[in-house]
């Protein structure tokens, strides 16, 4: 199997590394509480263990990175590539949130950043789908994003972090049914 290939498994490896990071991550915080809390204090300064937190996103969001590599790589049209090329940028978002946490200057940037422009990039690999005739995946990519959006903008969330489990579970979906398609 060429290197290029083994990273087609690197988007659900990637949300993968992310769903062990916050389980570990509020495993060791027994203050934190999804009814309450955004994930990002989970990793905020000055926590005693915002390490495994900031440092297993940053991991997420190298591995994420490589997929999207992959996805411009395995890429049929100027539209998956400019969704291609959106969820990199998301990618990258997801390292600097752990890279500048709770509590310094471009967190709350960064953090929006990197959900917007993932459900961004689902909307648009959607609309390529449509456009390449794969009605199934692409009615369902996009479903997925106007759920996103439309969810976190209208259902009244405890928390921050409440909505921000709704949008991994989204894109969880979505990694799952990109691996039918690329």
């Amino acid at each position: 199997m060429s290197l290029l290939r083994a990273l087609r498994y690197f988007g659900v490896i990637a949300l993968s590394v992310g769903w062990i990071t916050i389980i570990l991550a509020i495993s060791v915080n027994p203050w934190f509480s999804l009814a309450r809390n955004a994930l990002s204090d989970l990793g905020a300064i000055g926590r005693e263990n915002a390490w495994i937190f900031n440092s297993g996103l940053i991991l997420a969001g190298i591995i994420a990175a490589l997929y999207s590599i992959y996805l411009i790589a395995s890429s049929r049209g100027k539209l998956e590539i400019l969704a291609s090329t959106i969820f990199l940028m998301s990618s990258i978002h997801l390292i600097l949130i752990g890279a500048f946490p709770e509590g310094t200057y471009p967190h709350l940037f960064v953090s929006y950043w990197f959900f917007l422009s993932a459900g961004l990039a689902v909307l648009l690999f959607g609309a390529a789908m449509l456009v390449k005739r794969d009605l199934a995946l692409g009615t369902s990519l996009v479903i997925i994003s106007v759920i996103g959006f439309a969810g976190a903008a209208l259902i009244p969330w405890p928390s921050i972090g409440a909505v921000e489990v709704f949008a991994i579970i989204l894109l969880s979906i979505w990694a799952m049914l990109m691996l039918r398609r690329f």
